[in-house]
């Protein structure tokens, strides 16, 4: 690979928009990003796995007007890594691995784009494509981002509505440089298409979801979602409730799947201190589905590295938000503990899992090192199935927008 690719990001986005010489509008944005993750298994016979990643995200938009209210968009976007320790010859999801080979990736990379017209409130785009869905999202907690590829329609119909509309043929997997088939359980699907829509109501308190989608001879998903958000003199509340329900279609190939998904969490705050509690319900007798390339679940209501989608599982979540700003602006500290019971593996009852994260947030704000940012995220995840493990992650970011 061409040891000038930092470069490119650059370069590639100042040629998207080279001919939009009386563009209204031409942005960059560019993150830096160093992670370093290692995850320890407590089985002597499982070596840890993990790695030291330095990474740069770049992007680039443009729009030319045709009319006052029509015009043409262009983006550009190119992600670079480059692997700072050394080869454990195990894959970690964060480097493309080679597992004939045996080799972690020394370097690699993603470059895409996309094309568009945009009406007022209204645009409708084709190519590269930054969702996020209760099915496809792109994934922040890695190196490099999982990307999409497709014709999305997007548009504000009033100040209360939102409409998505996509039909997405590929994704990019957070650790593979390519564009491939969507895919579940290593089973292709032609393509994935979806209705999203969002609506405010009561001043903003209350936003609900409806997401409608088929990924083709996969599975359909539905999903309904609501989030009321109020307060009471100091006491703030956020509460919640998430709903899915997925079934088998077109060729069948993953097999019987028919499961639901039930989950609220209520959220109370005072000060800078948040408390949470949640329950989660998986029905059926199927894991809940996810696409390859461990693309996360993000609208559950409270995402973990554990995932806890087993079938029939039964989780409980408790979390602890502190806002430390009144200690060093920006500073933020979470804690958050999952107990999940009595899952199914192949047909049997009876395993149980849980989760304990510590996470460390700060961010500056303001002065000449506005767009600094720094994590360390501690989890410690144990199962019935030999699985436990500590995983460390330390994020180094710093973000500049053009």
């Amino acid at each position: 690979m061409n040891k000038h690719i930092l470069i490119v990001p650059l370069v590639c986005a100042m040629a998207a928009t080279g001919n939009f010489a009386l563009a209204k509008d031409v942005n960059f944005d560019i993150q830096l990003k160093n992670l370093y993750a290692d995850r320890n298994f407590d089985d002597s016979a499982k070596p840890s796995i993990g790695s030291w990643t330095q990474g740069i995200i770049a992007k680039a938009d443009a729009q030319h007007n045709l009319t006052e209210d029509t015009a043409l968009t262009v983006t550009g976007s190119l992600q670079y890594a480059v692997r700072l320790s050394a080869d454990k010859h195990r894959g970690d999801m964060i480097l493309p691995f080679d597992p004939v080979t045996q080799k972690q990736a020394s370097e690699y990379h993603k470059a895409a784009g996309s094309i568009g017209v945009k009406h007022k409130q209204h645009q409708l785009s084709w190519g590269e494509q930054w969702v996020n869905t209760p099915l496809a999202t792109v994934d922040y907690s890695r190196q490099l981002l999982t990307t999409y590829h497709g014709v999305v329609y997007s548009g504000q119909w009033n100040d209360q509505l939102k409409v998505d509309i996509g039909y997405l043929d590929k994704f990019s997997p957070r650790n593979e440089e390519k564009f491939r088939k969507i895919s579940v359980a290593k089973q292709d699907s032609d393509g994935l298409a979806y209705l999203d829509l969002k609506h405010k109501a009561f001043n903003d308190k209350l936003e609900t979801q409806v997401f409608v989608s088929e990924l083709e001879d996969l599975y359909n998903q539905y999903s309904l979602g609501l989030q009321y958000k109020t307060q009471y003199d100091d006491v703030r509340l956020n509460t919640k409730l998430r709903y899915y329900y997925t079934e088998e279609q077109g060729e069948q190939r993953l097999g019987n799947i028919d499961n639901q998904y039930y989950a609220i969490l209520q959220e109370v705050g005072y000060g800078p201190n948040t408390f949470g509690f949640g329950v989660q319900k998986i029905e059926g007798d199927s894991d809940f589905p996810m696409l390859d390339g461990a693309v996360p679940v993000l609208s559950y209501v409270n995402w973990t590295q554990g995932t806890f989608n087993k079938a029939n599982e039964l989780s409980y979540h408790f979390t602890f938000n502190h806002n430390a700003s009144w200690l060093v602006p920006g500073l933020n500290v979470l804690v958050r503990y999952m107990d999940g019971q009595d899952y199914s593996v192949n047909g049997q009852r009876g395993f149980d899992e849980s989760e304990l994260d510590f996470i460390v947030n700060y961010r500056v704000n303001e002065g000449k090192l506005k767009g600094l940012g720094f994590q360390w995220l501690n989890l410690n995840y144990k199962n019935d199935l030999k699985g436990d493990y500590m995983e460390n992650r330390f994020f180094t970011t710093y973000s500049r927008k053009f």
